[in-house]
Formats: C-alpha cells, sequence, structure tokens
C-alpha cells in the first residue's frame, strides 16, 4: 500500500512539475512557460493554427487537470516552487484564438511573464485563494491579461 502511494506521489510531481522543470533553478515558472511556447509551437507544426474553440475547450480542461493533479498532491495551500504546471495553463491561456506566430509567442511570453511575476489586481486577490484554486487561478487570470494584451497589440500594430 504505501509503496503505492509514493508511486502515485512520483507520477503527480512529475506531471504538476512538468517533467521535473519545475526543479531548475533559478527561474522555474519562467522555463515552465518556455516549454508551454515550445509545446504551442509543436502542435502548430502538426496540426496548423488551432480554431479558437479548440483551444478553448483544451485550455479548460488543462486548467481542470492542473487543478486536480494539485489538489491531489498537496493540502498546504501555498504555491511551491515546483510546481510550475499552472504556468502551462496560463501560457495555453494567452495564446488562446491567437495565430501561432513568432511575434505573438514572444510577446504573449512577455506579457504573461509581466503578469505573472508582478500580479496586479485582480490577479494577486486570486493568488490568495486557498490550495490549488490560488496556485492554478493567478495564472489563468494572468494568462486572460496577456491575451487581452495580445489583442490590444495586434489592434496598435495593425
Amino acid at each position: 500500500m504505501r509503496r503505492r502511494c509514493m508511486a502515485k506521489h512520483k507520477v503527480l510531481t512529475f506531471i504538476v512539475s512538468c517533467a521535473f522543470i519545475g526543479y531548475i533553478p533559478p527561474l522555474p515558472g519562467t522555463y515552465a512557460s518556455l516549454s508551454g511556447c515550445f509545446l504551442i509551437y509543436c502542435a502548430y507544426l502538426v496540426l496548423g493554427n488551432i480554431p479558437f474553440i479548440a483551444w478553448f475547450l483544451f485550455a479548460i480542461g488543462f486548467i481542470l487537470f492542473s487543478i486536480l493533479c494539485i489538489h491531489l498532491l498537496t493540502y498546504e495551500g501555498k504555491d511551491p516552487r515546483y510546481i510550475v504546471i499552472d504556468e502551462l495553463a496560463g501560457i495555453f491561456v494567452t495564446m488562446m484564438g491567437h495565430r501561432v506566430t513568432f511575434f505573438n509567442l514572444f510577446a504573449g511570453f512577455l506579457l504573461f511573464r509581466f503578469f505573472d511575476i508582478i500580479k496586479p489586481p485582480p490577479i494577486r486577490n486570486i493568488e490568495r485563494l486557498a490550495g490549488a484554486y490560488g496556485i492554478v487561478g493567478d495564472d489563468v487570470v494572468a494568462g486572460i491579461c496577456a491575451n487581452l494584451g495580445l489583442i490590444i497589440a495586434g489592434i496598435w500594430i495593425g
């Protein structure tokens, strides 16, 4: 029984740390966000530009999956540095509905990291929620802000 619990803990740790990227110092969240951009680019190479509804459904599913995994792993209410699956959820929300171009990936990455690090309201308020909801929620809201930033940049640049 104990061996099964340890195996479950290792699998969940592998998932929430994004294949142990969360253990790479000094910026695990940034590395996870970059890996999310890489995954988006790989999906683009295989599938082409993905329609908004598909991004939306994928992002919602990934957010729920992230909350579930973190909830199963920890009840502390804190946001351990090694848990970076929420960064992937945030970058997926950032790119939802946008064409995959170098500019959009680069600008989306910078905007998402800006909002995730600075945490202006309401992001800071969401982060205070207990457990997995706060851990994932602040990144989802940062992703929404970054997504809106990409829309504004697209309108401004033309």
